[in-house]
C-alpha cells in the first residue's frame, strides 16, 4: 500500500509539471534535474547514513517508496518550482509556488514517517524545514544559472 501512495504522489507531481503552460527550455530542465538529483542523493546519504539522524526502513516496499519519493516526487516538485518561479514576474504567483513547494515537501516527508519508511533519530521538523528551504534556494540559483547559460549559448529556440 505504501508504494501506491508514493506512486500517486509521483504521478501528481509529474502531471503538474507537464501541465504547466510556460516552462524553462528543455536543456535547462535536463541540467536542473541532474543537479537536483545530485543534491538529493547526497542529502539522503549524509543525513541518513553518515550522521544517522534518521533510519531508513530497508524492507522492499518501504525502500522503493523512499526511492520514488527522492527520485521522482521531490525532483518534480522542485522542477515545477523552478519553472514557475523563473518564468513568471508576478509576485503572487511566486509566493504561491513557494508555499506549494514547501508544504508539499513537508507533507510527503511526513508521509514517509507515517508509513514507517523513515524513523527520526535526532532529525526534527525544524531541520527538515531548513533543509527544504536550502534545497529550494539551490534549485532557484541553479535554474537561473542554467537559464542564463542556455540563452547565452543559443540553446533556446
Amino acid at each position: 500500500m505504501v508504494i501506491v501512495i508514493f506512486l500517486l504522489f509521483a504521478w501528481f507531481c509529474i502531471h503538474v509539471l507537464i501541465s504547466l503552460p510556460c516552462k524553462l527550455p528543455f536543456v535547462t530542465n535536463v541540467l536542473l534535474i541532474m543537479t537536483i538529483e545530485i543534491v538529493l542523493i547526497n542529502k539522503l546519504t549524509i543525513i541518513g547514513f553518515n550522521l544517522r539522524l534518521f533510519e531508513i526502513n530497508m524492507r522492499v516496499p518501504q525502500f522503493l517508496s523512499l526511492i520514488l519519493h527522492n527520485d521522482f516526487t521531490v525532483t518534480f516538485i522542485l522542477l515545477t518550482f523552478a519553472n514557475v518561479f523563473l518564468t513568471t514576474s508576478k509576485a503572487s504567483v511566486r509566493l504561491g509556488i513557494t508555499a506549494y513547494t514547501f508544504f508539499l515537501q513537508q507533507v510527503t516527508g511526513l508521509a514517509l514517517r507515517w508509513n514507517g519508511v523513515l524513523t527520526d533519530n535526532g532529525w526534527n521538523i525544524v531541520m527538515e524545514s531548513v533543509m527544504i528551504v536550502l534545497v529550494m534556494a539551490y534549485t532557484l540559483l541553479m535554474g537561473a544559472l542554467f537559464k542564463r547559460m542556455s540563452s547565452k549559448e543559443g540553446w533556446i529556440r
